[in-house]
C-alpha cells in the first residue's frame, strides 16, 4: 500500500472511530469515497438456508441504498439469484462486478438482476468478501454507475471494508470493556499479516510453525475484538500498534 493510500486509509479510520450510529459512519466514509465513483455501501451476512424476504432483510448489516431498489430486490428474491451474492460465496479477495461477468456468461436471472441494479444507479461495484471466525460469509460493496479505482485504492477498500463492518457491529453491540494489550509475538505476527505475508511466510521469518502463527494471529483479532485478519490490521494500524 503506498504512503498516500494508508494516509487515506489512517484518515477515514480515525473519523470512523468518532462514529456512535450507522448514520455517523456513512457520513464519515462517503464524502471520502466519492472520488472513487462510489455512491453506495451494501454490507450483509449471507444466510447459508434459503429464507423469506421478510427474514432475509435482518442479515443487512449497513447499506445506503434506495428503498425502491430494496423493496425490489427483496420482493423478488433477487438475493438468491444475484451473481454478486455468489462470487462473494466463492472468492476470497475484492473483486470488481467486471470480473464477474468476464469468468462466464450470466443466467438470464442473474442479467435480470444486473440490469435493474444498474437503473439504481448499481452498475458497477467492487466487493469484499468477509468471514468470521464461525465461517460465516458476508461481505461489503462499494458501488456506483462507474467506479474508478486504482489497484493500490482496492488495498484502501479491501482494509476499510473489514473495519466498516466491525465498527457497526460494534455499535450495534454497545460499548465494551476494555480490551487486554498484544503480547510481542501477537503484535509481531499482525505486522507481517499487515505487510500481506502469508501464514507460511510470517512462520518462516518469526522461528515459528504456521500453526503458532494462526494461533498468535486469532488470539490478536479477539483481544482486539475483530472478526475477521483484514479487520485486526485495521484496528492495529488505529491504535498504533502496527506501522
Amino acid at each position: 500500500m503506498s504512503r498516500k493510500s494508508l494516509d487515506l486509509t489512517l484518515e477515514i479510520l480515525k473519523s470512523l472511530d468518532r462514529a456512535h450510529s450507522r448514520e455517523d459512519i456513512l457520513r464519515a466514509i462517503m464524502p471520502r469515497l466519492n472520488a472513487f465513483g462510489i455512491e453506495y455501501i451494501i454490507s450483509a451476512m449471507i444466510p447459508q438456508k434459503r429464507l423469506p424476504a421478510r427474514t432475509q432483510k435482518n442479515f443487512i448489516i449497513l447499506e445506503n441504498t434506495s428503498d425502491e431498489w430494496n423493496r425490489l430486490y427483496f420482493s423478488k428474491g433477487y438475493m438468491y439469484s444475484d451473481p454478486v451474492v455468489q462470487a462473494t460465496l466463492l472468492s476470497t479477495t475484492g473483486f470488481r462486478w467486471a470480473d464477474i461477468e468476464a469468468a462466464a456468461p450470466l443466467d438470464a436471472r442473474s442479467r435480470q438482476v444486473m440490469g435493474e441494479a444498474r437503473e439504481f444507479g448499481l452498475g458497477d461495484g467492487f466487493t469484499v468478501p468477509l468471514a468470521t471466525l464461525e465461517e460465516e460469509r458476508g461481505g461489503l460493496t462499494f458501488a456506483g454507475p462507474k467506479l474508478d479505482i486504482s489497484p493500490a485504492q482496492r488495498g484502501v477498500l479491501t482494509l476499510l471494508a473489514s473495519y466498516v463492518v466491525g465498527q457497526t457491529l460494534l455499535i450495534d453491540n454497545g460499548p465494551n470493556e476494555r480490551r487486554m494489550g498484544l503480547t510481542p509475538r501477537e503484535r509481531e505476527s499482525l505486522q507481517w499479516a499487515a505487510e500481506g505475508k502469508t501464514d507460511w511466510e510470517i512462520g518462516e521469518l518469526m522461528g515459528i510453525s504456521r500453526h503458532g502463527v494462526d494461533f498468535h494471529l486469532r488470539s490478536a483479532r479477539v483481544k482486539l475484538g475483530c472478526v475477521t485478519r483484514t479487520q485486526a490490521v485495521a484496528e492495529g494500524f488505529r491504535r498504533g500498534l502496527i506501522v
